[in-house]
């Protein structure tokens, strides 16, 4: 779903330029993007594309079907539907989407594992 769409629907806005869901800021990423290195936001990620390092954010995390991170991961919610190598850390609740592949430690409060 694309931001136009999220918003149209009513699941994200848009003020001063920035879109939010949930009363959020979000950062989202393209199927096409890289982010290399350490992100620290306060907000929640949509990663599509290809992540390194290490992503710390206050809010949520989305990893795409096509996503791959090789990454230490964390988050408010974290739900993976990608591939993603490291250690991934939710606050509250950790979701594996069906087609998740996970190679890490994790620490969460909540595990939820789709089928």
């Amino acid at each position: 779903m694309d931001v136009q769409e999220a918003v149209a629907e009513g699941t994200a806005s848009v003020e001063n330029g920035e879109v939010k869901r949930d009363g959020r800021k979000q950062f989202s990423m393209g199927a096409g993007d890289i982010l290399e290195g350490k992100l620290i936001y306060d907000g929640s990620l949509h990663a599509d594309g290809r992540v390194e390092g290490e992503v710390r954010v206050s809010g949520n995390i989305d990893v795409a079907s096509g996503a791959n991170v090789k990454a230490l991961l964390e988050g408010a919610n974290v739900t993976l539907k990608g591939t993603v190598e490291g250690q991934v850390t939710a606050h509250d609740k950790l979701t594996l989407g069906k087609n998740a592949r996970l190679s890490g430690d994790i620490v969460v409060r909540r595990l939820q594992i789709d089928d």
